[in-house]
């Protein structure tokens, strides 16, 4: 069957060179009659205003002590002119390069697709030609480079921070976020490690698979197949790259990006020059340092590579041109050494790569990280810490109720002694009052933990922990002098033992205090959480060598 009668134009280069080539003489033509008419009309408008100024000088001195010269009137409507032409020109010449830019990716597709044929590689749907009108057109796609040995770290991004099912079907189609796990295949292809894949990819569907063979030293080439790949798949404003170790809060990311949408070739991430190793046999080795000068020198500034972002004009020229594109040894380098030498603007966005310390002290400023290794830092992952805070304070509720409700309902009847009821101790009464109080704060403060107000206030819930852990102590340990003495009674003071006489009544007290012990750990274990929380972002005091020498 013949490229023709499957949808496909055998020589779409030159269909696309020739409309390219119109386009550009067409553009060329609107200017130069532009500027040609002002060129010939300006000099004509000022010999006349020469010619009428010498030869009605009175009437013009006249005209000008009163405000209002022709000349000048007319100089400035000229100069009105010459600008609005200029401003129309200017956006011809901008509607003309987003064409040129829409072409380009158009020829990028049909590339892709013809090395798909030539390879014998099935065409998915996905990959076929699209229409270039009513195409569709995305904010961003999220490349998660990962490995066939990292289904745990894809699973834990399936958790956290990337939606499944119908979920991210609609992030797409109502956001334009698009995002898949990148993986290209084993050495030995349709072997046990591409099956593995297969079979995820058919459980959820999140895969974008890579005319690629995998290998560590392959980063680079990955990484230029990737750019290639989704940008003849997906029409998007930006190409985003990911380690699939790093948490990325999505709705973040989009706000960040989409403050630089109208800007046309940006590299955003976060910005360094390391140093060029040139020893063997140490991790990010650079066999071609000696391109780089001296032995000692850095490299040129480019992303890191946890996450980094391209825009669509840089995604297509990778496509266009990934068979001259050099690769070094890291991905990273080699992506910031093929926009060398093109008019990109680098943007250094520090909020893409935060460590702990970082994000938590942007979050009391009320500053969210877009990226970070730190679970805690980063994307949903950050309520699925709130919610582990959530489930150990709602724990004590259960147990703070069940304690009032035994110690409450607690009597017992007597025929020598009369009746015993809670309220004739006084301790039982404050274990109560102080089980009621515990369950209320834990309700309060597990509601709390999700207003972005108390969650920058750590010190709020570290003294409010403290307070309520020392409460539940006291009242504790006055229940539990009640109870020995109820069991063993005081010879010196005459008192028998009760629990003798009032046997249930002891009981029932004995498994509401093993509660409230209960309750208590929890609020010990969470009153060491928010002193951690506290005191970890202070640095330990510093004590200079001569006060130790002292001390020595």
């Amino acid at each position: 069957m013949s490229w023709k009668s499957k949808g496909f134009d055998p020589n779409p280069k030159s269909m696309l060179t020739k409309k390219l080539t119109l386009l550009l003489c067409i553009g060329c033509f609107c200017a130069g009659m532009l500027f040609s008419d002002r060129m010939w009309t300006v000099p004509e408008a000022e010999d006349k205003t020469i010619s009428r100024a010498m030869g009605v000088k009175d009437e013009r001195l006249k005209l000008i002590s009163e405000g209002c010269d022709p000349m000048r009137k007319d100089v400035k409507h000229e100069s009105k002119d010459i600008l609005s032409e200029v401003s129309r020109t200017h956006n011809a010449i901008q509607t003309l390069d987003k064409t040129i830019s829409n072409l380009e990716m158009e020829l990028a597709a049909t590339r892709a697709v013809q090395e798909s044929i030539i390879n014998g590689s099935p065409i998915s749907d996905e990959l076929k030609i699209p229409e270039t009108n009513g195409k569709r057109k995305y904010l961003m796609v999220v490349g998660i480079n990962t490995a066939f040995s990292s289904r745990k770290r894809r699973d834990s991004v399936r958790a956290t921070w990337m939606p499944q099912g119908e979920e991210r079907k609609k992030l797409e189609e109502e956001k334009g976020i698009v995002m898949r796990f990148v993986i290209g295949h084993s050495a030995t292809s349709g072997g046990i490690l591409d099956r593995a894949i297969e079979a995820e990819d058919r459980k959820h569907g999140d895969f974008l698979r890579l005319e690629h063979v995998e290998g560590y030293l392959e980063l680079s080439a990955k990484t230029k197949t990737y750019f290639a790949t989704a940008a003849a798949l997906w029409d998007a404003d930006f190409y985003v790259k990911v380690d699939d170790d790093v948490h990325v809060n999505i709705a973040t990311l989009g706000a960040t990006l989409a403050r630089h949408r109208t800007k046309p070739r940006v590299y955003i991430g976060c910005m360094k020059s390391g140093p060029v190793l040139a020893q063997k046999g140490v991790r990010y080795h650079e066999p071609e340092y000696w391109k780089f000068g001296e032995e000692g020198n850095k490299y040129f500034r480019h992303a890191t590579g946890q996450l980094y972002a391209i825009s669509k004009d840089l995604a297509s020229y990778i496509s266009i041109n990934q068979h001259v594109l050099h690769k070094y040894a890291n991905e990273d380098v080699s992506l910031g050494s093929w926009f060398i030498g093109l008019d990109v603007e680098h943007i250094d966005d520090r909020s893409l790569c935060c460590g702990t310390t970082d994000c938590e002290w942007k979050a009391q400023a009320g500053n969210t990280c877009v990226a970070s290794f730190d679970w805690i830092c980063s994307g949903i992952c950050k309520s699925v810490e709130r919610m582990k805070d959530v489930h150990r304070r709602v724990s004590v509720i259960p147990l703070s109720v069940a304690t009032i409700w035994l110690t409450v309902t607690n009597k017992q009847d007597n025929s020598i002694y009369g009746d015993v009821k809670f309220n004739n101790l006084l301790g039982l009464k404050y274990m109560v009052c102080t089980s009621a109080i515990c369950a209320a704060y834990a309700l309060f403060a597990a509601i709390a933990s999700w207003i972005r107000y108390f969650v920058t206030k750590a010190w709020l819930f570290f003294v409010s922990d403290q307070i309520v852990a020392y409460l539940m102590v006291t009242s504790g340990a006055a229940v539990m002098e009640i109870l020995y003495l109820a069991y063993n009674g005081d010879q010196k003071v005459t008192w028998s033992e009760a629990c003798d006489s009032y046997g249930k009544f002891c009981n029932k007290m004995k498994v509401a205090l093993i509660l409230h012990a209960l309750a208590l750990c929890c609020f010990l274990v969470l009153a060491l959480i928010s002193a951690y929380r506290v005191f970890s972002k202070f640095d330990p005091p510093f004590v200079s060598k001569q006060d130790n020498e002292e001390r020595t």
